[in-house]
């Protein structure tokens, strides 16, 4: 169906407050014609009010809980396998201007050349003959011909048949997205797509994960399973395409995400490290998170190259 041209948010009557609700209400529908986002942008320009009203109605739009979203049938936890139900998906807008995802190239240590490490990025995909996998910021992985280990850190494996990797004393054989974390006492799986197989370490027992369904096991215990909301897999998603999900969360504990991975740190003062924020923002500009905190927490800023300051 197309578009009606004619029809556009910044109307001559309306106040910068209805203007930005109905930009956003449009943004929600879809991807912006290129005569849409020339008339987006110069409406931005025309007063910094626009841009600050802009923000404020992204932030309300996100805690409001209006995204459109798909949502599939949710799979048992544990089953043998069956067909896979769809994935749960949702569109997501940041509450600052959206940036496309700066990928790191992990750096390879070893005489081997196959253990991948990163600093404060995600990696760009790490492609295997049987998918990719995508490092977490800090995280460390042995890449071999037949199958790869996760070393420390979290990944994202896109995986398909013949895809083998191991984690602690677990060997995963994923077809679909898959998030792994390890630690030196445990290991988290989160089937976001497709099954994922997985056994001990020298055992014949295969157990299977559908889409929905996370495993973690700490040490020599029982493992644990259970089922994810679909929010829940999406907030886990986040840092895998870019993007930082805050449901309610205190800004001091948000901030400590962005400077895991930003060269640029946020600092918090005392005063409003407990205040919460909701939204989705882009995971690699924090200059746009703080302009939109200032903005709807009512905040100062001051900016230097190393810091953005928020009081």
């Amino acid at each position: 169906m197309r578009r009606d041209a004619r029809v556009s948010p910044t109307l001559a009557s309306a106040s910068p407050e209805e203007a930005a609700a109905g930009w956003t209400a449009r943004l929600d529908k879809g991807p912006l014609s290129a005569s849409e986002q020339q008339a987006l942008q110069h409406w931005l320009d025309q007063d910094r009010r626009h841009k600050g009203a802009f923000l404020r109605a992204k932030a309300i739009w996100q805690a409001s809980g209006r995204l459109a979203a798909l949502h599939g049938p949710t799979a048992p936890p544990v089953a043998h396998p069956t067909p896979v139900p769809a994935l749960p998906r949702r569109r997501f807008f940041a509450a600052a201007a959206a940036a496309a995802l700066l990928l790191a190239t992990p750096k390879r240590q070893g005489k081997a050349n196959s253990l991948y490490a990163t600093a404060n990025a995600v990696s760009a995909p790490l492609h295997t003959a049987f998918g990719t996998i995508t490092l977490d910021c800090y995280s460390k992985l042995k890449m071999g011909l037949q199958s790869s280990r996760l070393v420390t850190g979290r990944c994202c494996v896109l995986g398909r048949t013949g895809m083998i990797v191991k984690a602690g004393n677990l060997i995963f054989a994923p077809q679909g997205r898959l998030l792994l974390s390890c630690s030196p006492t445990q290991v988290t799986a989160t089937s976001i797509s497709g099954t994922v197989h997985l056994r001990r370490h020298h055992s014949d027992e295969w157990w299977t994960l559908n889409a929905g369904a996370q495993i973690s096991l700490t040490e020599d215990l029982p493992p644990e399973v259970r089922s994810l909301l679909p929010e829940e897999m999406e907030a886990q998603n986040a840092w895998s395409i870019g993007r930082l999900e805050a449901r309610d969360e205190s800004m001091a504990s948000i901030a400590g995400t962005f400077n895991r991975y930003n060269q640029r740190q946020i600092r918090v003062s005392p005063a409003l490290a407990n205040r919460k924020l909701t939204g989705v923002f882009s995971l690699n500009q924090p200059e746009d998170f703080a302009l939109a905190a200032q903005t709807i927490l009512g905040a100062r800023l001051t900016q230097t190259p190393q810091t953005l300051m928020l009081y």
